[in-house]
């Protein structure tokens, strides 16, 4: 597989010379192969599907949006353009992060990953961010599955079922697309908090620090959707629960009772962003991530109700409602400081900017969620209509137990006599 890496690498060096936009297709028809060697769950016609929705949507944002949506997209694609060779801005990034260390930007700390990309292909498109991205989508795709079958130890109704949702919910995901599609380091932050969680439940202590240090820098709040993903995986639930009073308390601490408040309507609005009831958000630009958020609602209602008919989910449900209201904190923590330090008022339902963002980090553990419910409802489904055909033997009368052998004839003994 290293090896085709390295020849798909250097196949599209030489087409993106000769033309960026036929190298960004060609990128894709390649990825296809690279994509089919890696360990997937055993359900190829689920991943074909992921593989061409995530094809289609890329070829859509392509054509009606641009990767430069924003300031941060524009600045990151500035060093693409301003640093003419690789070794000129390591040399700049090297000497920003020494000078600056912990308050540097997180401009060159996200180039030292884009950039080696970039030049090594030797192209300037902004477009090509998308093909990065891409590739850090299938990582993503490829840690939670990796986790899950290595990690996750709840009881399950359909395991296969299960890991399957999940991989083609993070290809089809509307949220996933569309920050795939723009310039900017979110998607990069969910791959490593998933890999930082990877390599804390592997022990590699060391490699751990090294790539939640980097994490850090992009993300200043990386350790707690990595520390999310870490406590859903150990099943340890009261660790979670000290997890969530500490974030609450200290929410309390900063913000008072109006930050307890928010932090509850942004656990909600983690599945239901953007608002559906809105209808702004059914426009042509946000309707796909307004279907999300549907489907989202759908799974949370349907939890309510496998949460109530199998006590065997609650373990699972439980933890992961505690994960994401702290992981909700930490959000309105942030959110209070970007806006109270550009002196905007704070009231309720304030939670900052860019709430597509924010959600980001936790989404493959709302994909988890989504898929452990429809697994758990497609059982509680199938009981239904099997009681419904009369599937299931019916008890047989007391009478007839008591009675035996009901087809014997009633004068043969069950017992030959003595001496025959």
């Amino acid at each position: 597989m290293i090896g085709y890496v390295l020849l798909m690498l250097l196949l599209e060096k030489g087409i993106f010379l000769l033309d960026e936009r036929m190298g960004i297709i060609s990128f894709f028809v390649l990825l296809l192969p690279l994509f089919c060697m890696i360990r997937w769950p055993d359900q190829p016609f689920l991943l074909y599907i992921g593989f061409c929705v995530m094809l289609i949507g890329k070829f859509v944002y392509a054509i009606t949006a641009t990767p430069l949506a924003g300031p941060d997209e524009n600045h990151y694609y500035e060093q693409v353009v301003t640093y003419l060779g690789l070794g000129d801005f390591l040399h700049y990034a090297f000497e920003h992060i020494s000078t600056y260390l912990f308050n540097s930007s997180a401009y060159p700390i996200f180039g030292l990953m884009y950039m080696p990309f970039f030049k090594f292909l030797d192209v300037s498109d902004p477009l090509v961010i998308i093909t990065y991205n891409s590739v850090m989508l299938i990582w993503i795709a490829y840690l939670i599955y990796a986790l899950n079958r290595s990690f996750f130890g709840y009881e399950q109704a359909n395991r296969r079922m299960y890991e399957g949702w999940i991989i083609l919910g993070l290809f089809v995901s509307p949220s996933f697309m569309m920050m795939t599609s723009l310039f900017a380091k979110d998607v990069t932050c969910v791959a490593l908090g998933l890999y930082c969680t990877y390599l804390l439940l592997k022990r590699k202590y060391v490699l751990f620090l090294l790539v939640m240090l980097y994490a850090t820098g992009l993300r200043d709040y990386a350790i707690v959707y990595t520390l999310c993903f870490y406590l859903l995986f150990t099943k340890r639930f009261k660790t979670a629960v000290a997890m969530l009073v500490v974030s609450a308390g200290v929410l309390a601490v900063k913000i008072g009772g109006l930050g307890i408040v928010n932090a509850v309507l942004l656990t909600a609005f983690l599945f239901l962003s953007p608002n559906p009831v809105n209808l702004e958000n059914w426009e042509t630009n946000v309707m796909y991530r307004s279907m999300e958020a549907v489907a989202m609602l759908v799974a949370l209602a349907f939890a309510v109700l496998m949460f109530i008919r199998y006590k065997e989910t609650r373990a699972f449900y439980g933890i992961v409602v505690v994960l994401l209201f702290a992981y909700a904190c930490t959000l309105v923590l942030v959110g209070y400081m970007t806006v109270t330090g550009r002196d905007l008022e704070y009231g309720v339902g304030t939670i900052g900017d860019n709430m597509v963002r924010k959600k980001l980090p936790i989404l493959p553990l709302l994909y988890m969620f989504q898929a452990y419910t429809a697994s758990w409802t497609l059982k509680w489904l199938k009981s239904i209509r099997d009681k419904r055909r009369g599937i299931h033997e019916r008890p047989r009368p007391v009478s007839q137990i008591q009675n035996g052998a009901g087809h014997r004839h009633p004068h043969s003994p069950s017992l030959p006599e003595a001496g025959a």
